[in-house]
């Protein structure tokens, strides 16, 4: 996080001269709205990059690539410029860092209890094909159009914009959130898979039930729980065969299942091979 925090204190320098130029034919409602709501992101993301708390993690991946939205416009409506270059490379590295597995794992840990690791679940892989990056164009049009529109006396449009964004964005946010919001706990009794788009309630499985964790091969045969997720996956073996409740479909009852053993997919494989370790639960 130190580097995003470092990126992002840049950014005032290299983006006053590009928007200020990029303004400077509008009205004065619509310059001086840019310039709070640009002040407004950027100390909103400061204050936010300053807080490891999971429920802040999607607000900051939502914030942080608008940056590279404004960047953009800006150096079009700019005379190109090395301000407007260092601009678009500041936000782009910042939005690069911003969606990195190591931060969304700081942010989450921030929030766990006592001796408690949680390891993000990558997203499901059909997810990132269109609706995730949907829900995002749909709440950056929400924060950005708005303001813009009340302040160039489009007043209507402008509140007929933000009640209709804010009623999609209501639902948009919140699976975003619930995405942000998927975990493979490590507790000092075992392991919790904590994901409510698969099961109906955590599932714990003490250490001494759990016969090993191993990076999943081609042939597993255990339960697939990872939602087609992208990427390398972990098998978890158990002693005895448990009892899981699915809860796949949400508009459907639970669904029990006999496994002996499930993946997953943790966003940082590595990490969660090594924390099983540190806790003597078997690692192939």
């Amino acid at each position: 996080m130190l580097a995003f925090r470092l990126s992002w204190s840049c950014l005032p320098f290299a983006g006053y001269g590009v928007f200020d130029s990029a303004v400077s034919s509008r009205s004065d409602p619509v310059q001086i709205t840019v310039f709070v709501g640009l002040w407004l992101l950027w100390s909103i993301v400061l204050a936010v990059s300053l807080i490891p708390s999971a429920s802040l993690l999607t607000l900051f991946r939502v914030l942080v690539p608008i940056s590279v939205v404004l960047s953009i416009w800006g150096s079009i409506e700019s005379q190109l410029s090395i301000s407007s270059v260092i601009l678009l490379v500041v936000t782009s590295f910042s939005a690069s860092v911003c969606l990195l597995p190591t931060v969304g794992f700081w942010f989450v840990n921030g929030s766990s209890y006592g001796d408690e690791v949680r390891v993000p679940l990558r997203p499901p892989g059909p997810l990132l094909l269109g609706p995730i990056p949907l829900a995002w164009l749909l709440l950056s049009a929400t924060v950005i159009f708005p303001p813009l529109l009340i302040a160039s006396k489009r007043v209507l449009f402008g509140v007929v914009f933000a009640a209709v964004g804010v009623i999609c964005c209501t639902f948009a946010y919140r699976s975003l959130s619930s995405l942000a919001k998927r975990w493979l706990v490590f507790v000092p009794a075992g392991l919790v898979l904590h994901d409510g788009m698969v099961v109906a309630d955590p599932f714990l499985l003490r250490r001494t039930g759990i016969k090993e964790i191993k990076p999943a091969s081609v042939d597993a045969q255990g339960k697939d729980l990872t939602l087609s997720s992208l990427g390398l996956a972990v098998e978890v073996l158990l002693v005895e065969a448990a009892d899981l409740s699915l809860q796949m479909n949400p508009l459907a009852p639970p669904e029990t299942t006999h496994i002996d053993s499930f993946l997953v997919a943790p966003s940082l494989v590595s990490l969660t091979l090594e924390e099983a370790k540190r806790r003597s639960i078997p690692v192939f």
